[in-house]
C-alpha cells in the first residue's frame, strides 16, 4: 500500500487528527489543573486605567476573603496591578493553598484582603468539553467515509475537526505564557476557518444551487473575507507579544470585529441559507435535510444573537459559562446525524450500517479465534504428555484458524448482504448480468443502445449516453444515446483524449459530476451540455480511458447514492472491457468504412458454408458485385465522395440480405455475397433485385450534389461448379468473377450466371 493510496490517505486523515485531539485534551486537563491552582474565583475588566472586579463566584476564595463586585484592585502582595497583564504576571507566581494579600479600593477606602489561592478543578466542565470534542471528531470521521464522493462530506469533515480543535484548546491560560498566546492565535484562525466552511456547507445543503454554479467567485470571496477576519487579530496579537512594529489595526478592534460582528453575521447567513432551502426546495427529503441541520444551528445562533443584542443595548458582552457553549455545540452533530440517518444526507446510512455490521462481525470472529485457540491449547496441553507438545499444537491451531479466518469472514459478509440488503444485492447482480449480456447483442452500436436503455431503467435517470474511444488515437465518439438525435447535437463530433476534463476523469477513476468536468474546457462543456448529463463515469483499462458513461438527472431529482456510484464504477469497468474486446473483434472482422465483413472474414465464412453445404448436400450460391465506372466517381467527386457512395451502396446491399446471408467487401468497389440454402436461380433473382435497388438510388453528397450509378453482378452456385474439396470454394469465386466480367463486357448494369463446369 503506497502513501498515495486512498485507503492510506483516509487512515491518515482519521488517525492524525484523532491523535492530535487526544493530546490536546490531555494538555487541556493538565493546564486546567495547573491554572486552577492560580485562580481565586473572580472576573476582572480594565476600566479607566484600573482593574475592576466584575464577577465574584460564590463560595470560592475571592468571595470568602470579602472581595465584592465593583472593587478596584490596586496591588497583590504589595506589587501594583494596573492592567490584566499585570495581574496575569502576578498570578503566575501563585501557589495553591498559599495566602496572598489583595489591596483593593472600595468607595475610597483601601482594603487589605488575605486570599487563599486555589479553586476546584472544573471536572464536569472538562468532561463535557471532551464529550463535545469526541462528538465532532466522530462526525468528522463519519464524513470521511464519503470523502472522495461528496464535496459536502469534505466540508463537514473540515468544519467538524475545526470545532473539535477549538473545544480541545486549553480553556484557561495565563495571558503572558506561550501557551496562552498560542491558544488565542489558534482560536482566531479556527473561528475564521469555521465561518468559511460552514457557510460553504450551508450553500450545498441539500445540493448545490444553480446560481452558485454560475457564480464561481462567490465561494472564494467567502473564504477571502473570513480569512481576513481571522488573520487581522492573529497578526495584531503577534505584533503585541513580540513587541515589534505597531500595525495599523489594534488587537482590541480586530477581535471585536471577529467576535462581536463576525459571529452574528456568520450565524445569520447560515440560518438564512438553511431556512430558505427548507422552505423552497422542491424535494421533500431535501427540505428535511436542510431543516434538520437548521435545528442543530439554531441553539448556537440564539446564544450568539442574544450576546450581540446585549452588546448593542448595554455596551458589554455577558460572560457565558463554558458548559453552556458545550451544550449548545452538541446540538449540531446530533442534528447532522439525524439528517444522515433519517433523511439520507451524504448518503452515509448504508455505508454506516454495513460498516458497523462488518466491524461487529470481524470483532466476533477475532474473539472466537482467540477463544478457540485458548480452549484448544488448554485441551491438547493436558492430553498430550503434560503439555510437552502444547507449543506445536497451539502453533498448528493458529495456522489453521488463520487460514480459515478470511474465507469465514467473506462467507458471513455475503450472507449479511443477502439477508439484510437483498435489493442492493439484486441491483449488483443485475449489473454483473448486464455486462455479460452485452456481447450477445453483436456489434458495438447495438451493445451501446442496450446498455444505455438499461442504465435509464436501473438507475431511474432521464437519459444515458455512451462515448467510446475510437482507434488509433483514442478520440471519443458517441456510440449510443437514449436522447433523440436532434437533442444530442452532432453525434459524430470527436473529442480528443487529452481534453483536460477527460484527463481529470481518467485520473480520478471514479464517477464525477459533469459540472466539475465542464469547467476544464469549452469543447467538453459543449458536448456535456448537448448530452444533458449530470454524472460522468469513466470506463478504464489499466488507467487508459476506453469510454465514458454519461447519465442524466434522476427522474425524481434525487442524488446518486454512494452504492449507486460504486455499482456504476463496477459496471463501467466491466463494460469497458467488453466494449474494448468487441471493438478489437470488429476491427479484425469488419471493414471500417462500410461496416461489412473484411475480405479475410468473408472468405472464412465462405469456406465454412462450403463445408456445410458439402457435408449435408445443401445448395450454396454466391454473388460478386462491382460498381460500374466507380473510378469516374473518385475522379469527379474525390475520394471522400467515393467513400460516401461505398457506404450508401453497402448499406443498401446489406438491407436486402436474409438472416442466413453474409456480405463482405471483397476489394475496392467489389462486394462478395454468400447465399446459403440458395440455388443458382434463387441467387440470380436476388442479384436482380439488388441491381434494381442500387440503380434506383439517389446518393446525396456534401454540398447537396447527388448522383446515381449502376451495379454489375456475377453469380455462381456449388451445384454448377461441383467438387467437394475445401479449395473448391475458391473455384466458386472464380466462376462468379468470370460471370461478373461477362456482365461488364455485355454493357454493365446486368446480372450474369456462371456456366456449369464439368
Amino acid at each position: 500500500m503506497t502513501v498515495g493510496s486512498p485507503v492510506l490517505r483516509r487512515a491518515l486523515f482519521a488517525f492524525v487528527p484523532a491523535l492530535a485531539l487526544f493530546a490536546l485534551l490531555l494538555v487541556q486537563w493538565h493546564e486546567s489543573e495547573r491554572v486552577s491552582g492560580h485562580r481565586v474565583g473572580f472576573g476582572l475588566e480594565e476600566e479607566a486605567g484600573a482593574i475592576v472586579v466584575v464577577d465574584v463566584v460564590e463560595g470560592q476564595p475571592a468571595e470568602r476573603a470579602g472581595l465584592r463586585v465593583g472593587d478596584r484592585l490596586l496591588a497583590i502582595d504589595g506589587r501594583t496591578v494596573a492592567t490584566e497583564r499585570d495581574y496575569d504576571e502576578s498570578a503566575e507566581r501563585f501557589e495553591r493553598g498559599r495566602q496572598v494579600v489583595f489591596s483593593a479600593d472600595r468607595a475610597g477606602a483601601r482594603l487589605e484582603l488575605p486570599v487563599t489561592v486555589g479553586v476546584p478543578i472544573p471536572v464536569a466542565e472538562l468532561v463535557l468539553n471532551a464529550l463535545v470534542v469526541l462528538s465532532y471528531l466522530a462526525l468528522g470521521l463519519l464524513a470521511l467515509l464519503q470523502w472522495r464522493e461528496d464535496l459536502r462530506a469534505r466540508l463537514l469533515y473540515g468544519f467538524a475537526l475545526a470545532v473539535a480543535f477549538e473545544f480541545a484548546l486549553p480553556s484557561y491560560a495565563l495571558g503572558s505564557s506561550l501557551l496562552g498566546v498560542s491558544t488565542n492565535l489558534a482560536y482566531y484562525l479556527l473561528s475564521a476557518l469555521q465561518m468559511g466552511l460552514e457557510i460553504h456547507l450551508a450553500l450545498l445543503i441539500p445540493e448545490r444551487p444553480r446560481w452558485l454554479a454560475a457564480r464561481r467567485w462567490v465561494v472564494p470571496s467567502i473564504y477571502s473575507v473570513v480569512g481576513v477576519l481571522g488573520v487581522l487579530p492573529a497578526s495584531a496579537l503577534l505584533a503585541e507579544r513580540l513587541g515589534g512594529r505597531e500595525l495599523p489595526w489594534s488587537l482590541e478592534g480586530t477581535e471585536s470585529l471577529l467576535l462581536d460582528w463576525g459571529l452574528p453575521v456568520w450565524a445569520l447567513i447560515v440560518v438564512s441559507l438553511l431556512g430558505y432551502r427548507f422552505l423552497v426546495f422542491p424535494e421533500k427529503r431535501g427540505r428535511l435535510q436542510a431543516g434538520a441541520v437548521l435545528l442543530g444551528v439554531l441553539p448556537w445562533t440564539a446564544v450568539v444573537i442574544w450576546l450581540s443584542g446585549q452588546l448593542l443595548l448595554h455596551g458589554t458582552r455577558p460572560d457565558i459559562p463554558a458548559s453552556l457553549w458545550a451544550l449548545v455545540g452538541l446540538a449540531y452533530p446530533l442534528a447532522v446525524l439525524v439528517a444522515v440517518f433519517r433523511f439520507s444526507l451524504l448518503d452515509l446510512e448504508w455505508v454506516m450500517h454495513r460498516s458497523i455490521l462488518y466491524g461487529t462481525l470481524t470483532t466476533l470472529l477475532i474473539l472466537v479465534f482467540y477463544g478457540a485457540l485458548g480452549a484448544g491449547g488448554a485441551l491438547f496441553a493436558g492430553a498430550l504428555e503434560q503439555g510437552r507438545h502444547s507449543v506445536w499444537v497451539i502453533s498448528g491451531a493458529t495456522l489453521l484458524l488463520g487460514l480459515l479466518f478470511n474465507p469465514m469472514r467473506q462467507r458471513l459478509e455475503q450472507w449479511i448482504d443477502r439477508r439484510l440488503f437483498p435489493e442492493r444485492v439484486a441491483v449488483r447482480q443485475r449489473m454483473i448480468e448486464l455486462s455479460s449480456e452485452l456481447p450477445a447483442h453483436g456489434k458495438l452500436p447495438r451493445m451501446g443502445e442496450h446498455l444505455a436503455a438499461e442504465l435509464c431503467r436501473t438507475f431511474d435517470v432521464e437519459s444515458a449516453t455512451i462515448w467510446l474511444a475510437a482507434p488509433p488515437v483514442g478520440q471519443l465518439v458517441n456510440l449510443a444515446s437514449t436522447l433523440p438525435a436532434n437533442e444530442d447535437g452532432e453525434r459524430t463530433l470527436l473529442l480528443a483524449p487529452d481534453e483536460p476534463g477527460l484527463r481529470l476523469l481518467a485520473r480520478s477513476g471514479r464517477p464525477q459530476p459533469v459540472e466539475s468536468l465542464s469547467r476544464a474546457g469549452a469543447v467538453l462543456h459543449q458536448r456535456l451540455v448537448e448530452s444533458r448529463a449530470e454524472l460522468a463515469v469513466p470506463m478504464l483499462s489499466q488507467k487508459k480511458l476506453l469510454g465514458v458513461l454519461l447519465l442524466g438527472p434522476k427522474r425524481g431529482r434525487g442524488r446518486f447514492s454512494a452504492e449507486e456510484l460504486e455499482l456504476l464504477t463496477l459496471l463501467a469497468q466491466h463494460s469497458g472491457t467488453v466494449f474494448e474486446n468487441a471493438r478489437l473483434f470488429d476491427s479484425a472482422t469488419y471493414e471500417g468504412l462500410t461496416g461489412l465483413y473484411r475480405r479475410e472474414a468473408i472468405l472464412e465464412i465462405l469456406d465454412r458454408e462450403w463445408s456445410r453445404s458439402v457435408r449435408y448436400d445443401r445448395p450454396l450460391s454466391i454473388a460478386v458485385a462491382d460498381l460500374d465506372r466507380f473510378k469516374s466517381v473518385n475522379d469527379r467527386y474525390g475520394h471522400l465522395g467515393g467513400d460516401v457512395v461505398l457506404q450508401r451502396v453497402a448499406a443498401e446491399l446489406k438491407a436486402q440480405l436474409r438472416d442466413p446471408d453474409f456480405i463482405g467487401r471483397f476489394g475496392g468497389e467489389e462486394f462478395l455475397i454468400v447465399l446459403p440454402e440458395t440455388t443458382l436461380d434463387g441467387a440470380r433473382n436476388f442479384a436482380e433485385k439488388v441491381r434494381q435497388r442500387v440503380e434506383s438510388l439517389s446518393i446525396v453528397l456534401d454540398g447537396g450534389r447527388s448522383l446515381s450509378l449502376t451495379l454489375s453482378i456475377g453469380v455462381a452456385s456449388r451445384a454448377e461448379v461441383g467438387g467437394g474439396a475445401r479449395g473448391r470454394s475458391r473455384a466458386l469465386i472464380a466462376a462468379a468473377d468470370e460471370a461478373l466480367y461477362a456482365a461488364k463486357n455485355r454493357g454493365r448494369n446486368r446480372v450474369e450466371s456462371a456456366p456449369p463446369t464439368a
